[in-house]
């Protein structure tokens, strides 16, 4: 049975955008480690591809690392890929914070809507900075997908 997001225990929020893109391209951005190094970043590191292991498939897992632009230092992290229905929907499981995410994507006119659904227990300590951090990341997928490297 596919995991939903449970918020009584916690708090999160949910963030819709309408992209250029077919649902099977989008979803790729969420499955292919060329693609995830483009935008599964925060500000000053980057993620490579070639640092990622990836299992795109239901009890998956991808391992990364995000490494420091100043000065090289590595933050491993990874997660498990709890429902992956392609090209509609794809589950991230985190363990440490304890977050699900829920990505769904639906055909749309001139592209695919994407909802990203995000729950973390204990709920976000700034919803408003984690959101816009979601935010910038599919602002990452939407430049990724006019570049056609998405």
């Amino acid at each position: 049975m596919p995991e939903t997001p449970q918020r009584e225990a916690g708090g999160g929020f949910t963030v819709r955008r309408r992209l250029r893109a077919g649902a099977e391209r989008v979803f790729a951005a969420f499955v292919e480690p060329g693609k995830l190094e483009q935008w599964f970043v925060v500000p000053g590191y980057h993620t490579p591809a070639d640092r990622m292991r990836v299992d795109a498939r239901p009890g998956g897992r991808l391992d990364a690392v995000m490494i420091s632009d100043v000065d090289g230092a590595e933050i491993p992290f990874g997660f498990v890929y709890a429902d992956v229905d392609p090209p509609h929907r794809v589950v991230l499981r985190f363990q440490e914070p304890r977050e699900l995410v829920t990505v769904t994507l639906s055909d749309a006119p001139g592209g695919v809507d994407l909802t990203y659904e995000f729950v973390s227990w204990p709920g976000p300590a700034d919803e408003k900075a984690s959101q816009r951090g979601v935010d910038d990341m599919l602002d990452l997928i939407a430049a990724g997908i006019r570049q056609g490297t998405i």
